[in-house]
């Protein structure tokens, strides 16, 4: 065996530094292999910052920076030269107003304040071009920035917009009860003597037309036909409900319009711990018994149906511990933001959402490997189990998600926010320890492309089965294991090599100094056939002696090196493996049960076939026959139907009528402007051909939804997304909807 074998053997389980290897800690912070065009992201258009808009739906809530000056070019960039040239001013401002993301404000104040920045040296033309899209972008918000606190402000800013229009329907439903209960108490007054009183009714009549009515008269007939009081048992009744049904300070201000009295009663039920919380709803909850019993109450004595000896006693015995899941679910939803800050943290977090209470969770993940185990070393990668217990908990909704893909999960967290019971929304921010100098939202994204911290949706309301409660589309290729992509590099003669990388957590944990120390850098010079890549090795293990796992990285300089992986971080890669595996079979992606039940079919026919044919056989030999010699079933399915015979042409062909728009997505890759917009929105879907121009390379490598937006985000308008080819994909109605002005 070689000697850089041996020792790159002995490093691997061992621990020990190979010959011709280099320390990570010698050559300064390494990055995985596919980081290696990320240097600048402040150059490349990205998802943020996000937009967070008001009076919206909860899909339309959050709205991204490019998305929405994308949109804007489309509708008034003109063809040609033109059209280019304010795509590039305006592309210029986009950058600018990125650049400022980090400070906050509104989108509109941040966009005048770029504009006066970069006026001095603009071309010429660079202010009318701002004006047209600025006066095509329709909307305002806050920008958000891909930071530690995204996850909360764009969960708590849809949590508000879920929380008034649930309060709304209540506040009008409290409303209706008040002013028909004040109609009870008015009728009974007028049925009173003080009511039917000559100088009660003139008041009632006004002064205008008191010269037309002799009130006296008119009180002695009405005393003769009025019906029976208002017993003083129903009306105490009345009177408390109708106290209970005015006293809600939230409920008041919506139905006076106070948005002042609105926040601080929502501002109110936001917590920054699970223990608060708890401590609120306790106080809270009878309130909230009081307010369900009196609209109980309320309802029955406007129709008519309150049966004192039957109701009674079930009011009197009404208490807190009444409350069902509809009741809790009739008031407002508390939101509790609470960082994970380790095990502790989680526990409570699970025994909050295990009470059943109205409360819905946001758990910020700033650090998805942990530091590395005690005794052996590796990441712990205990910050990506929370979601993965909680749907252990059935009746809890639960998305796990990245801040990355945010802007994407607007419906989703509407869903979650808007769901009659407790939800939890774990989110990696990126904001933690990690590679250094990588930016928050690559590395957010880098953690689902690793399977670290998959993409994940689990609805109990989607349905009684777990096929429709649960949802991995939102992952990158959803049917692979890992990621895949382009890697082009130049190698020791200066030639370019083109191959295809696989990501895996090896990649995501290599570039984090904590775990310097499980990996050993081999220059090229020392590279050797028993190396082999991580995925390749978890898919199949070499059998032969000596082979390693490796990962390719750079280092500042984009030298590459390939980084021998240790035992300890081989373990934690195939453990993120497993677990993905568990993820897409309740995604429905590659089920075992039913691929088992496949083969045994497949199995069970192949054995009546022979069966069959071995009876015929013996049947043909008992007769004094030859028996048919039996024909493959490869090529029996192989052999092509007969072809339709041809009927002759005619002289002439008959109009055909105009084809109905692709189902399949398609590009007019011809009018490409090379722009790398669709590429953005995945590399895998789309490629560019030998004239730099794109089409669609593989639609089975993404989701109908990146087909919609890669539509959105092309300049030219050329990307027609088709029909989607998943039915289970979320919110496809409105996908389509979005879709239609590209078919």
């Amino acid at each position: 065996m070689d000697a850089d074998v041996k020792t790159q053997l002995a490093f691997h389980v061992l621990g020990r530094n190979p010959a011709g290897a280099v320390p990570v800690q010698a050559v300064g912070p390494v990055r995985p292999a596919l980081f290696a065009g990320f240097r600048d992201l402040a150059a490349l258009r990205y998802d943020y910052p996000l937009v967070l808009v008001s009076e919206a739906e909860p899909a339309e809530a959050i709205r991204t920076l490019r998305g929405l000056i994308d949109a804007a070019l489309q509708q008034v960039a003109p063809r040609g030269a033109a059209g280019e040239r304010m795509r590039r001013q305006v592309l210029r401002l986009e950058a600018e107003i990125r650049r400022r993301a980090a400070d906050g404000g509104r989108l509109s104040a941040v966009w005048d304040a770029a504009v006066a920045a970069l006026a001095p040296t603009a071309d010429d033309g660079f202010a009318a071009s701002v004006a047209a899209v600025r006066a095509a972008v329709t909307v305002d918000g806050e920008l958000v920035d891909c930071d530690a606190a995204a996850p909360k402000r764009v969960v708590g800013h849809i949590w508000r917009l879920v929380q008034e229009r649930k309060l709304a329907g209540l506040a009008e439903r409290v409303e209706t009860l008040v002013l028909k209960l004040a109609d009870v108490l008015l009728a009974d007054h007028a049925r009173s003597e003080a009511g039917r009183a000559p100088d009660a009714l003139a008041a009632a009549v006004g002064p205008g037309l008191s010269t037309l009515f002799d009130f006296g008269t008119m009180s002695e007939l009405l005393g003769t036909v009025s019906g029976g009081p208002v017993s003083k048992r129903r009306r105490r009744r009345i009177e408390a409900a109708l106290a209970v049904l005015e006293a809600q300070p939230l409920l008041t201000a919506l139905r006076a319009r106070d948005r002042a009295a609105e926040e601080r009663a929502l501002a109110e039920l936001v917590f920054d711990d699970c223990a608060s919380a708890l401590a609120a709803w306790r106080r809270q909850r009878p309130a909230l018994a009081a307010l369900v019993k009196a609209l109980a109450i309320a309802e029955l004595e406007i129709e008519g149906r309150y049966d004192e000896p039957e109701h009674d006693p079930f009011f009197e015995a009404f208490s807190e511990t009444s409350l069902g899941a509809a009741d809790l679910a009739l008031g407002p939803d508390m939101l509790v933001c609470v960082e994970d800050a380790g095990a502790a943290v989680r526990a409570e977090v699970l025994e909050l959402l295990a009470a059943g209470l109205p409360v819905k969770v946001v758990v910020p993940t700033h650090d998805a490997l942990g530091d590395p185990a005690p005794g052996p070393g590796g990441p712990t990668l205990a910050g990506t189990r929370l979601a993965t217990m909680a749907t252990s908990i059935d009746d809890i909704f639960v998305m796990q998600a990245s801040a990355a893909s945010l802007a994407r999960c607007g419906g989703r967290i509407g869903r979650g926010l808007a769901y009659a019971g407790p939800a939890l929304f774990s989110v990696y921010t990126g904001a933690g320890t990690g590679t250094p100098g990588v930016p928050a939202y690559l590395r957010a994204a880098a953690a689902v492309e690793a399977r670290v911290f998959p993409s994940f949706t689990y609805d109990p309301s989607g349905g009684p089965v777990l096929a429709e409660r649960w949802d991995v589309a939102d992952n990158p290729q959803p049917e692979a294991d890992w990621s895949v992509h382009r890697f082009v590099y130049e190698n020791a003669e200066q030639q370019r090599v083109v191959g295809d990388l696989a990501f895996t957590a090896a990649d995501l944990v290599v570039g984090d100094p904590r775990h310097a120390g499980q990996f050993a850098l081999v220059p090229s010079a020392h590279w050797s056939d028993t190396m082999v890549p991580v995925d390749v090795w978890l898919r199949q293990p070499p059998a032969g002696p000596g082979a390693v796992p490796y990962v390719t990285v750079v280092d500042a300089e984009n030298r590459l090196y390939r980084a021998i992986v240790s035992e300890q971080v081989m373990a934690a890669t195939r453990r993120c493996r497993e677990a993905w595996h568990r993820l897409q079979e309740l995604g429905d992606i590659h089920n075992s049960w039913a691929e088992r039940r496949s083969r045994a079919e497949q199995a069970a026919r192949e054995a009546a076939e022979r069966e069959a044919a071995e009876q015929a056989a013996a049947q043909a030999v008992a007769e004094g026959r030859m028996p048919e010699p039996a024909a493959p079933a490869a090529a029996a399915k192989a052999e092509p139907e007969a072809a339709p015979k041809s009927k002759p042409a005619t002289k002439a062909k008959a109009a055909e009528p105009e084809a109905a728009p692709s189902p399949d997505p398609w590009i007019e890759t011809p009018r490409c402007t090379s722009c790398n917009a669709c590429l953005q929105v995945n590399a895998r879907m789309f490629h560019y051909d030998g004239n730099q121009q794109a089409f669609v390379a593989d639609v089975a490598a993404g989701t109908f939804r990146q087909l919609v937006e890669a539509a959105e985000s092309c300049p030219v308008g050329i990307i027609h997304p088709g029909e989607p080819r998943n039915p289970k994909e979320p919110d496809l109605d409105a996908l389509r909807a979005r879709a239609k002005a590209f078919a």
